[in-house]
């Protein structure tokens, strides 16, 4: 990595004052060669010398005589001049911006901007980026350039493989996932950038043949973590070209299922603008994949030409703002705000936030304090391969600087106890648990077993899957949450369920809950369920009304048989409360599932997306019965609750 003693910098700056003062600062940080010049036309003398050193980076300001600032960038993105740009002024800082924005549109480096006075902490840390920046648009210079005819013979010779780039959870510091980015390894000319094949594809309309060769290979990587119980959700990036190809979905749903992958391990990032499109069959594909449960991502968010209306029509678990705007929010207080608001925006339509080309700690700091759900970038790591990212993998979560799980440390020394038949995902949950610091962690294959355990152990956690030989989960938590078992009544309880039954949630929340972990199980869905479930306040009714909860439903053990109409399900039972006309002040609204409240009351039956009754009207919502329908608000069948609450009394 280059140092600023290895940087040949100069300097560009009309008044002598400053000019010295930069100098002198670039010094105090070691460097030694520096150049310096009045105005953009002695500059550009500097830049084209002849047997010079080459300039690495160059510190200009905008307001000058003969050549100002904005016209040296224009010469030297002509000239195509590969140099690192810090641009100051004491113009307006939206001003500065703005002309940086025009610097990364012409294609050039841009380290960063510096409103005057210019302070040496800053300036130290723009040179810190040198070796970092990149423009992902633009194509090196001296690049070599390849035909289409062979760039399809490297494809049929399965010369093309993913490099990943980690994702980090931003709140616990661990690692979550990764973006798999294609890269040629050309037999002569090594590791060949995206630049030199994905246009000439897409123009060409030969886009598929790379698309599914990287998502083959992806998945296969997928499935290798999982068997190794590290799972991780990959990102594969689709072309809006691909989208328009009828059958699509279904054809991607195959390749996933042949390696092993259950849809939910797999992300596609979808450019904005191709989000935004109104070609019918693409947005058919997208609702397809949708179906089938893979996860779809709006990438480089922020670029393209899009509304809030357009964003909510496909159900996109997850928004990806560009790196162009994390890389000025941290000094620019305008795109501070742009981004915040981005992400705000994706929360409260109940989508992850992830930001890509976080490059240094103020980044993460920044990102961090806004409620950014996810970064990648160069911080954590670039791009690599398969072997070195099995290497990262295994490595990461074990370094020193990344933080503690979402469950504080006290709550990690709990008792927990896994029951699942299933023996891979049981061993798969269990070793989830201990890598997320959780030690005290007991196991069992079948209900009985797991009662059995209660005799002789406190558990203060129950996970416990629903569909198991013999007894069933429910049947367990019946017995807990009634007082029949030697274990607390109020045990903390989360459900494993694959969502296909829906009368299983039903009677799940009737039981009083602390989380549905959805299969495919991933760690940062066990630390977030597990941080809620642990936290939550949980107050239990009699043991009676846990007895009257229904737990035996077609296709589990021991069953019984229901008539194939009936919809009933499994809601609360609650004693009726007087009509609102009685008590007077009621406010009654149909409201949005973040607005409701404990203490609210529902006015009428909510049903899950079957017709199964899920809470019968007249229950009164509590933080428990809130975050399950949060859990569950996918399968809602209505998306406003009709809701009342109770009107404020004083004392007399």
């Amino acid at each position: 990595m280059m140092t600023v003693n290895d940087l040949h910098l100069l300097v560009v700056e009309d008044d002598d004052f400053q000019r010295q003062l930069v100098i002198n600062m670039l010094r105090s940080l070691g460097a030694t060669s520096i150049s310096e010049s009045g105005n953009g036309r002695q500059a550009l003398d500097i830049v084209r010398g002849v047997g010079t050193k080459p300039v690495d980076v160059t510190i200009c300001d905008l307001n000058m005589p003969e050549m100002d600032g904005m016209e040296f960038l224009r010469h030297l993105a002509q000239e195509g001049h590969q140099i690192g740009i810090i641009l100051t002024s004491a113009l307006d800082g939206k001003l500065l911006s703005s002309v940086g924005k025009m610097a990364k549109m012409y294609g050039l480096k841009l380290l960063g901007t510096i409103e005057k006075p210019i302070v040496l902490h800053r300036l130290k840390e723009l040179l810190a980026k040198h070796h970092l920046a990149e423009n992902k648009w633009q194509r090196p210079a001296d690049a070599k350039s390849f035909s289409l005819s062979e760039i399809q013979k490297g494809i049929q010779a399965n010369q093309f493989e993913p490099f990943f780039q980690p994702k980090v959870n931003l709140k616990t510091g661990r690692l979550v996932g990764a973006e798999a980015l294609a890269r040629w390894i050309h037999p002569e000319h090594g590791v060949i950038d995206p630049y030199a094949f994905i246009p000439q594809l897409e123009q060409s309309g030969n886009i598929d043949d790379l698309t599914f060769l990287i998502l083959e290979k992806s998945a296969t990587a997928c499935r290798w973590f999982i068997d190794r119980c590290q799972p991780l959700s990959i990102s594969v990036n689709l072309s809006l070209l691909s989208l328009d190809q009828a059958g699509l979905a279904e054809k991607i749903a195959q390749v996933v299922r042949n390696a092993g992958v259950e849809a939910e391990y797999i992300t596609f990032e979808i450019t904005e603008s191709a989000a935004m499109t109104g070609v019918a069959r693409a947005l058919e594909n997208l609702a397809r994949l949708c179906v089938k449960g893979f996860a779809l991502s709006i990438d480089d968010y922020g670029t393209g030409y899009s509304s809030m209306q357009q964003l909510t029509r496909i159900a996109f678990s997850e928004l990806k703002i560009d790196q162009s705007f994390v890389k000025d929010c941290t000094d620019n207080l305008a795109m501070s705000i742009v981004v915040e608001s981005s992400i705000d925006m994706a929360h409260k339509l109940s989508i992850k936030c992830v930001a890509e080309g976080v490059e240094t700690q103020q980044d993460w700091d920044a990102l961090k304090t806004m409620g950014a759900d996810t970064v990648q970038g160069y911080l954590i790591a670039k791009p690599m391969d398969l072997n070195a990212f099995r290497g990262f993998v295994e490595t990461y979560n074990q370094r020193p600087d990344v933080l503690s799980p979402s469950v504080p440390r006290n709550q990690t020394e709990k008792n927990i106890l896994v029951v699942e038949d299933d023996d891979f995902t049981r061993k798969l949950v269990v070793s989830v648990l201990h890598n997320l610091g959780f030690a005290r962690t007991t196991d069992a294959d079948n209900a009985e077993s797991a009662i059995k355990l209660f005799e002789s152990n406190t558990f203060d956690l129950v996970i416990t899957d629903v569909n198991m030989p013999g007894m069933n989960g429910l049947e367990v938590i019946k017995m807990i949450r009634a007082g029949r078992t030697l274990a607390k009544r109020d045990t903390r309880i989360v459900v494993l369920t694959a969502f296909s039954q829906m009368e299983v949630l039903g009677a799940a929340l009737a039981l009083d809950i602390n989380g549905f972990l959805v299969k495919p199980i991933t760690p940062a869905m066990i630390d977030e369920k597990l941080a809620k479930g642990l936290s939550e306040k949980l107050s239990l009714r009699p043991p009676f009304a846990y007895e009257a909860v229904r737990t035996k439903f077609k296709g589990l053990p021991d069953a019984e048989l229901r008539s194939p109409c009936s919809k009933r399900g499994a809601s609360i039972p609650l004693p009726t409360r007087a009509e609102p006309g009685s008590s007077g002040g009621w406010s009654e609204h149909h409201i949005s599932l973040q607005r409701l409240r404990p203490g609210m009351i529902l006015k009428e039956d909510l049903y899950l997306l079957d017709g199964t009754l899920l809470l019968s009207a007249e229950h009164t919502f509590t933080e428990l019965s809130i975050n399950r329908l949060y859990d569950l608000r996918s399968l809602l069948k209505e998306n406003h609750i009709c809701a009342q609450e109770a009107p404020k009394t004083g004392l007399p």
